[in-house]
């Protein structure tokens, strides 16, 4: 499982617990004319959750397992929660 981005593009990237069964990721959108970030794909594998955040062309049906939500305060900001059972992230 790859990110369509570079990890360099999406810095700073925040995880923070929430509840017992959850992660937030909080992530840097780049700012592109013709891509968006929809959200991120995760896998649990061997006790590690891995994540890949994905970027799609803006006329393009792009779908994640885990949808982003972008608070209008921070429009380059998206937030994720991921269900968690205490895998290493």
């Amino acid at each position: 499982m790859r990110s369509d981005y570079r990890k360099s593009d999406v810095q700073p990237v925040k995880v923070a617990k929430v509840g017992s069964n959850s992660l937030q990721i909080t992530y840097r959108m780049p700012a592109e004319s013709q891509f968006y970030s929809p959200g991120v794909d995760f896998l649990s594998d061997r006790g590690v959750l891995r994540i890949a955040i994905r970027r799609c062309g803006i006329s393009a049906r792009c779908d994640a397992m885990a949808k982003a939500v972008i608070p209008p305060a921070e429009l380059w900001m998206p937030k994720v929660t991921v269900p968690y059972a205490g895998e290493e992230a």
